[in-house]
């Protein structure tokens, strides 16, 4: 399995990026009509070192708890709404609870490090053709700065989704019955905040309240139990981490997942 690590600057760096393309057999070019979904170890920080570091850097920091966001740390401009830095902040931090979502965007390559069914990931967003390892080594020392060290990204299983503002990416096959498309597009999403604005979904912090269509006679599994807000013998209503829908699809005992069904007036 090719991964790369970055554990330190100048030479050693260097380094690391040429032993990583001399093993990927050659230079990797990342197409501006794509993102690229990258799966990374968790390099362990907490998030309350992540928010002084992040603010110290100039990040604006929004900390979620429940219905509730705090900002820690604003844009500089007072006219700045939540709203408004989570749509389009430059460098942003949302804390909720032991998760966090990084993001940074640039004139020509954006990412975000966020939660992922297991770890963290890395989302590289170019916005002209870049070389795979310069854009890496780039996003890696910039992660330094804000304290995030040793992450190790796993250069063998990154996903390239194409671009497309008409549909979205398809589901796995095995997903495809069990899983709105609309939450499985947010799940894969460019950038959960711009999607979620973009689709008229409530995002709460990195949570989201999705509707379990039970089988027949099924329970919902424990782990889930926490995130319950109400449910029936067919039915269950969540507030569900976004990194964790996938895994509540996937579970026994659920037949669908889907957003909750909104009124409209006759």
């Amino acid at each position: 399995m090719r991964r790369m690590r970055v554990a330190a600057r100048g030479g050693a760096l260097a380094l690391l990026a040429a032993l990583s393309l001399g093993a990927a057999g050659g230079a990797v070019t990342l197409d501006p009509q794509s993102y690229y979904l990258f799966p990374v170890g968790d390099p362990g920080v907490g998030v309350q070192t992540l928010s002084a570091s992040a603010a110290a850097q100039g990040f604006a920091v929004l900390a979620f708890s429940g219905n509730t966001v705090t900002v820690m740390h604003g844009t500089g401009s007072p006219a700045d709404t939540v709203g408004t830095m989570l749509a389009s902040a430059a460098r942003l931090l949302v804390v909720d609870g032991d998760r966090y979502y990084l993001r940074v965007a640039e004139p020509t390559l954006s990412y975000a490090l966020r939660p992922a069914e297991s770890g963290l990931e890395l989302v590289v967003s170019p916005k002209v053709a870049t070389d795979m390892f310069d854009a890496l080594t780039a996003i890696l020392v910039d992660l330094q700065d804000v304290g995030i060290m040793n992450i190790d990204v796993d250069l063998s299983s990154f996903r390239p989704i194409a671009r497309n503002p008409f549909k979205g990416p398809a589901a796995p096959q095995d997903l495809a019955a069990k899983l709105d498309y609309t939450l499985y597009g947010l799940v894969v999403a460019e950038d959960w905040f711009i999607h979620a604005a973009q689709k008229g979904l409530a995002l709460l912090g990195l949570k989201l309240e999705v509707v379990v269509e039970k089988i027949p006679g099924a329970s919902l599994p424990a782990e889930f139990s926490v995130d319950v807000l109400s449910q029936t013998e067919a039915l269950a209503s969540l507030v569900v981490p976004v990194d964790r829908i996938v895994a509540l699809a996937r579970s026994a005992g659920v037949g669908h997942v889907r957003l909750p069904y909104v009124p409209v007036a006759p």
